[in-house]
């Protein structure tokens, strides 16, 4: 699973996160990394600010090693954004005789290996650590590669820096984890670490944190127990990353029941339900999946089964923690904004533009507004929306290519086609050709953009939908967009009408004239009558103030004349 699948399906619109690895050098490969032996500070770890107003980094004495802070997310993305290369030209194929014993790698003394389910190494540490007056088991993960020379050495002095600084606090808890991350090594020596509660199911650090990095997708967070949500999400993100070392309860799986029977009767219950962002098959199915979970002596046995429960447990947190959950202004469906964030205002542009688009942006607009809602987009809803938009593509392309085909025919006609090219028929008819070859290049560009992306339009929906929002009006550049297909092909046909009537009327006299008038202005008044019918209200008044606004712009003309024409016109 790539980074990007493990985020929430929930997408968010946020800044980029702090780059706390772009100094960070690689390892030597060749040569030995061989690091002093860590020794006790007499005046104890000296904590170094960043000028913000608190501590953020832990020093020892001689400043050679640092700690930062880092949340599991930090970590997630070292492990897949920052991985090591193998040589092409680096091979041995030999298998040496009578090999048939399992094959151990060799770790450091203290230190075990473990292999995740999806593939990746990483290594636990424990040991009885005595300081000057007391001593300590820590407990300590690293995804550092330790077969280099001095790597093991530098991470226990590392976990030995952070824990003597955790023994100052006396409610300091007992059965935690220390995960240690390589970010910076140069002439001193900065890691990343954070401690996993696992009885009270959340990340903690020694100083304060700004966590920027994993609260970012939420705006308006003031109060601890928000924050404390996303804490738990970090937490179960940690039970994903390092499943073996890690024990699990089977009463999660009781609680995660509980969880997916409340979402799946939410969902049968609303449309637009909040609680998670999996659609109702994929929930019947992990409910199924969880009763096959190994469980022996009330725990989870199965690293495997501990990454499947982990990442459904950090989802529904995840969720929880963008809806506000338990705040006074909590989102109760996903369509429901906290922030006010309505986007009633239509623009100029979009009034006047509307009538010329047969009123389709308006519902595009709404469309979008429902599935991108404080920032936050939907995945589910974002991949019907473009499932849906694809299928309409589609549609009026062939309608678009029959149009254009009915065209060719009527142009072929003799007398049409009379040699000069100047005919209203013949213009109109060139025009509907236009019209038709623009709404088949869009609607071909639109769907080929989800043919081709696939996946990655979804992934990438919050960064194309932020770049393209309006602080008042929206998303209304996107909704004309998506309504420039459709607006062609109406167009298209309206001129080829047109055509058509002037070629059958034109020379014509009052015995074919008569039937076809009335039939054409039956068939005008049902089409306009069926039109204002099946419109909502909405769209009609999108329709009056539409015309009220050209009618102004009209009377404005002649003024705006002679200003251009004479600076000093009233």
């Amino acid at each position: 699973m790539t980074n990007a699948e493990t985020k929430s399906i929930y997408i968010r619109d946020m800044p980029p996160p702090l780059d706390t690895t772009s100094h960070r050098d690689p390892l030597p490969t060749s040569t030995s990394f061989h690091l002093p032996t860590f020794h006790q500070p007499r005046s104890g770890p000296v904590l170094v600010g960043n000028g913000s107003g608190f501590c953020n980094v832990i020093t020892s004495s001689d400043r050679y090693l640092r700690l930062s802070p880092m949340s599991a997310e930090g970590v997630q993305a070292e492990r897949y954004d920052k991985r090591k290369l193998i040589p092409r030209n680096t091979k041995n194929y030999t298998i040496p005789f009578m090999t048939t014993d399992p094959i151990e790698r060799s770790v450091p003394p203290g230190w075990q290996i473990f292999i995740h389910p999806e593939g990746c190494l990483y290594y636990c540490y424990e040991s009885v650590v005595n300081f000057d007056r007391y001593s300590r088991k820590i407990h300590v993960i690293t995804q550092a590669d330790l077969v280099h020379d001095g790597v093991a050495e530098t991470i226990e002095n590392l976990a030995k820096l952070a824990y003597s600084h955790a023994c100052q606090y006396s409610s300091f808890p007992v059965k935690v984890d220390l995960v240690l991350e390589l970010m910076d090594v140069g002439e001193t020596i900065t890691a990343g670490y954070y401690f996993a509660h696992h009885e009270n199911r959340c990340l903690f650090w020694l100083q304060d944190f700004d966590a920027t990095s994993i609260l970012r997708e939420c705006y308006g967070v003031t109060e601890l127990s928000h924050m404390q949500i996303e804490l738990e999400a970090q937490y179960w993100k940690h039970i994903d990353l390092f499943p073996y070392t890690s024990a699990l309860h089977s009463q999660v799986l009781k609680q995660l029941q509980q969880i997916i029977r409340f979402a799946i009767s939410d969902c049968m219950t609303s449309e637009v339900s909040a609680v998670c962002a999996f659609s109702i098959d994929v929930l019947k199915n992990t409910l199924d999946l969880i009763k096959d979970v190994d469980v022996k002596n009330d725990w989870v046995q199965s690293a495997h089964d501990k990454c499947f429960i982990a990442r459904m447990m950090n989802h529904f947190r995840h969720c929880q923690y963008l809806n506000y959950l338990g705040q006074q202004s909590a989102r109760l469906s996903r369509d429901q904004t906290v922030h006010g964030d309505s986007y009633g205002e239509r623009s100029v542009m979009m009034r006047c533009l509307a009538p010329l688009l047969f009123n389709a942006p308006y519902e595009h607009v709404r469309s979008l507004h429902k599935l991108y809602v404080d920032s936050i987009v939907n995945l589910l809803d974002w991949r019907t929306f473009v499932q849906k938009l694809n299928a309409e593509m589609q549609d009026f392309n062939l309608l678009a290519t029959v149009l254009l085909s009915v065209n060719v025919g009527f142009l072929a006609i003799q007398s049409v086609d009379s040699g000069g090219g100047h005919s209203l028929s013949q213009v109109t008819s060139y025009v509907s050709v236009i019209s038709s070859f623009g709404s088949m290049l869009l609607g071909v560009n639109i769907a080929r953009q989800s043919y081709t992306r696939g996946p990655d339009m979804v992934d990438n929906a919050q960064a194309r939908l932020e770049s393209l929002v309006h602080p008042k009006h929206g998303l209304e550049t996107l909704a004309i967009i998506y309504s420039l297909p459709y607006a062609l092909l109406m167009w298209g046909m309206i001129f080829f009408v047109l055509a058509f009537f002037t070629e059958c009327f034109n020379h014509s006299s009052a015995v074919p004239s008569v039937p076809v008038s009335v039939a054409a202005l039956i068939v005008l008044v049902l089409v306009g009558w069926s039109c204002y019918t099946l419109g909502d209200s909405a769209e009609r008044g999108h329709l009056s103030g539409s015309v009220l606004t050209a009618v102004q712009w009209i009377k404005d003309l002649p003024r705006w004349v002679a200003r251009s024409v004479s600076p000093h016109a009233p």
